[in-house]
């Protein structure tokens, strides 16, 4: 575990490298683990910090390829949202129609129980 990588992962969609450390789980299973933010992550590439990269080792290719596509991001897009405002407008919108229809359904039965009487 104290063995440090260089490794290329995934951070808001872009390549970014970053220091990490493989941990070894009982099962054989492994987890990357980023010693300088406390984080996971899922690297496509990794080397020992004792070697150096080369331009050879990593391509254009392999960051847009199918490889990369599957890779957990670090830090995921943040999703859009309406806005707080927006969202108890369209609530507004939605009862205040709710009522205004009923008592425009409301208003027709008594007119036309007034109807019918006379």
């Amino acid at each position: 575990m104290d063995e440090l990588y260089l490794i290329v992962h995934k951070v808001r969609g872009q390549a970014a490298i970053d220091v990490a450390t493989r941990i070894h789980l009982s099962g054989g299973d492994c987890i990357w683990w980023m010693p300088t933010s406390g984080h996971r992550a899922w690297p496509l590439r990794w080397q020992p910090l004792t070697e150096s990269l080369s331009a050879d080792s990593l391509s254009a290719e392999q960051i847009e390829g199918d490889d990369w596509e599957r890779l957990p991001d670090h830090y995921p897009h943040p999703k859009q949202r309406k806005s707080l405002g927006a969202r108890l407008r369209s609530r507004l919108r939605t009862a205040l129609t709710a009522w205004v229809r009923r008592e425009i359904w409301r208003t027709r039965r008594v007119r036309e129980k007034v109807l019918r009487s006379a």
